[in-house]
């Protein structure tokens, strides 16, 4: 399943890169996109919990955007 993930919170080149590491963090989860308050991203269906945590917990406030 692909998502799009609005992310509230990037401001910045580093932002970008830790939510990058997060998402790199997620066994399975295959980045097509990580650019300012955007990320989208390949991944299974029962992972997606774990992909929207590994981005909060990196700090950043996640939904999906359709």
């Amino acid at each position: 399943m692909e998502l799009q993930l609005a992310i509230d919170g990037m401001s910045c080149g580093g932002c970008v890169a830790s939510v990058r590491r997060a998402l790199e963090a997620v066994a399975g989860a295959e980045i097509r996109s990580v650019e300012l308050g955007l990320a989208v991203v390949r991944v299974a269906p029962e992972r997606r919990d774990e992909l929207v945590r590994a981005i909060e917990d990196a700090g950043f406030d996640v939904s999906p955007t359709g």
